[in-house]
């Protein structure tokens, strides 16, 4: 509370004080030419034409300034003999230049100084922003002081208005927690070397010079020391860490050039529903192409087979061969398997070499660490290829089968209850010849596979169910030629003992495991081989085949003939297969095109088309996981990888879709249309699709 202010305080002071100030001589009247200069000055042109802007420094040093002009001493007049007290003129009029008539002795000086200086910068509340992990003790101070911030600023009587925005930063630098890494710590170490140890050192080096080939265009050279005749390269290279390493790093790098590829292929961006420009193209794009094992076009290294690892669809084994012996003069004498990586589309991650060619791989379902693959001579091993350079697994024996035809099929035999169980076992795998021979192996505790016969086929003889052909009766009985060539290998959908087996006469076995040495139905679906069969994903009594007979027909289990047959080209069907995104759809490979059929538009001609390397012929082709993606393989080795463009959208109900356009392509068939409808249901039970590769 302030004290109240007594009229006789310090009253003598200021009356002394004010009496000072009016005597003062700048407070005197101004003269005549003083009144007409600020007459002058309150004009308003003079105002417009001395209008100006002056910071604080320009005040501060125009006032500077005026103090040495009023403290400049002048000399005397000549005929003045001592000085004389004249009147002053005013602030105002001190400012203006001195006339002649003025008095002789200087002014005085102003009885109040002024100096303008910039004031230091006054914080009145700072807060430094502060970044910490969360799982660290900094990270619980800074959540703990956020905490007690907000309750300051709660209540009725402490409520602020605060907004969160960014300052002096156009945009906000964002960093994620994986890049940040740990700090380096260095130390000098010193260390002792004499001049004979550093001579013996490089008189051991032997320096070598090689070309290696980029690309195939150009040569560089590279240099290289052997020590003892030993290259230390080779022993680094030999190391399974160091291996590791490279392999890493080599997929970090393949990603900055495949990234936008591996996007699509992983089906990050699928199609938007509600985009304004829907166009239905089936168009195919090619994502990347996988090299060949040799860059020498006289060896023969086409793509005999492929699969995908069932548990991680970016990993897939391609096996190098021979498919048509039309251009080979002389059988190769090497095969290769290579195990690819999506995220590293330019190298393989796994190298097995073989002296005879390769005709197909295949992924253990419940081991997915395990590859069946089959051989040109009949032999069949088992890998393991979740570790380098490992020898094989187990291999096949002369004794338990003893044939020397090429393995044409592999297909390991799953349960139900074997995949995604807790303590899943490895199951036998079927593996048919060329001999006509089914051949069943185990895996034991031996090097060795356990394999018994467990189906022989015979050639077919008179008329038999399916489509109606003329086959002439043997003039002889050829003892050489009884068996027929297996060339594909099905297992039923549901029931796990039933197996299919498709020949080089286009017949079809229905056998079974638990019944050997015989089949139990026979079946003639082509005039020529029968190269590939498939379910439907959305039916499990619907499959398709395709043959030598340019022909891809429709079937359903119990009616004898093809419910839908498809022709375009005039060249043999290579692969067939169901689309696993569309129950409507389905994709065949000829010799120099690939097609997609659509059964809902025309079972007359396929809705695309699409050819790449023309000069080079298709061999084989599988779905990705996800059906968005299709590799291709060609006789040059190359495998295509492409990918839909400018599908159609997935129906809700895919088998409703599947049973309406089956019924519309019969509509010009009353009888069959009858036949099929009195199958009734033949999808799965509830809608649901399975599909397995």
């Amino acid at each position: 509370m302030s004290r109240p202010l007594r009229k006789d305080y310090r009253t003598a002071d200021f009356e002394k004080l004010s009496q000072l100030i009016r005597d003062h001589p700048l407070m005197r009247a101004p003269g005549a030419e003083q009144q007409q200069l600020m007459q002058k000055l309150r004009t308003p042109e003079y105002r417009t034409k001395c209008v100006m802007r002056a910071s604080l420094d320009d005040i501060a040093l125009g006032i500077n300034l005026y103090k040495l002009q009023l403290d400049k001493p002048h000399s005397p007049l000549p005929e003045e003999t001592e000085f004389q007290e004249e009147p002053v003129p005013s602030a105002l009029s001190a400012r203006s230049p001195r006339s002649a008539t003025s008095a002789a002795r200087p002014s005085a000086a102003p009885f109040i100084k002024v100096l303008l200086r910039k004031t230091p910068i006054v914080v009145l509340f700072e807060r430094r922003s502060m970044t910490a992990l969360v799982d660290t003790e900094e990270g619980r101070l800074v959540i703990e002081d956020n905490r007690k911030y907000d309750e300051l600023l709660s209540g009725i009587d402490k409520t602020r208005r605060t907004v969160d925005a960014d300052t002096q930063t156009m945009t906000a630098l964002m960093k994620s927690r994986l890049v940040n890494t740990e700090r380096l710590t260095t130390a000098q170490m010193g260390s002792y070397v004499s001049n004979f140890e550093m001579y013996d050192t490089y008189a051991d080096l032997q320096k070598s010079t090689t070309s290696v080939e980029v690309q195939g265009e150009r040569k560089i050279e590279v240099t290289t020391y052997h020590v003892g005749g030993v290259d230390q390269f080779v022993e680094i290279n030999s190391l399974p860490g160091f291996r590791l390493a490279l392999m890493l790093t080599m997929r970090i790098l393949a990603s900055n050039v495949f990234e936008p590829q591996q996007r699509r292929y992983r089906n990050m961006a699928p199609p938007d529903p509600l985009a304004e420009d829907v166009k239905f193209k089936y168009r195919l794009g090619l994502l990347w192409r996988l090299s060949p094992p040799s860059a020498n076009p006289a060896v023969h290294q086409a793509v005999s087979d492929m699969s995908f690892c069932p548990s991680n669809g970016d990993i897939m084994a391609v096996a190098y061969g021979v498919y048509s012996h039309g251009k080979v003069g002389r059988l190769p004498r090497s095969g290769w398997v290579y195990v690819w990586n999506i995220k590293n589309p330019v190298n393989p991650e796994r190298c097995y070499n073989y002296q005879v060619p390769v005709v197909t791989v295949e992924f253990s379902p419940t081991q997915p660490q395990l590859l069946a693959i089959g051989l040109h001579n009949g032999s069949v091993e088992v890998r393991d290829i979740s570790g380098q350079d490992l020898p094989p697994l187990a291999i096949s024996q002369r004794s338990t089968s003893p044939h020397f035809e090429p393995v044409t099929a592999i297909k390991w035999i799953y349960f139900e209850g074997d995949v995604g169980s807790k303590d899943p076992h490895i199951t036998p795998f079927l593996a048919t010849s060329q001999a006509g021979a089914v051949t069943k192996y185990r895996l034991i505790n031996s090097p060795n596979l356990l394999g018994f016969e467990q189906q022989r086929l015979q050639r077919a003889e008179g008329e038999l169910e399916g489509i109606p052909i003329d086959r002439a009766p043997p003039a002889a009985s050829l003892l050489a030629n009884r068996h027929p060539q297996c060339l594909e290998l099905v297992l039923d959908p549901v029931q796990a003992d039933i197996y299919y087996v498709l020949t080089d006469e286009g017949t079809l076995y229905k056998c079974s495991t638990n019944y050997p040495l015989q089949h139990l139905e026979l079946r003639q679906v082509h005039d020529g081989p029968a190269a590939c069969m498939e379910f439907s994903p959305w039916s499990p009594r619907m499959y398709l085949t395709c043959g030598s007979d340019w022909c891809i027909r429709i079937w359903l289990a119990g009616i004898l003939l093809p419910i839908v047959t498809l022709q375009h080209h005039l060249s043999p069907v290579h692969c067939a297969r169901w689309s696993r995104t569309h129950s409507t759809i389905l994709v065949s490979l000829s010799r120099s095109t690939v097609d997609i059929w659509d059964l809902r538009n025309s079972t007359m001609k396929p809705v695309s088309s699409t050819t790449i390397d023309a000069n080079i012929f298709y061999t084989t082709f599988k779905f990705t996981h996800c059906g968005r993606s299709l590799a291709v393989g060609n006789e040059a080795g190359n495998l295509l990888m492409l990918s839909f463009e400018d599908m159609p959208f997935s129906p809700h109900f895919q088998y409703k879709q599947l049973k309406r356009a089956i019924f519309k392509a019969l509509s010009m068939q009353p009888d069959l249309r009858q036949q099929v409808k009195s199958v009734g249901y033949f999808g799965y039970p509830g809608g649901k699709s399975l599909t397995r590769a």
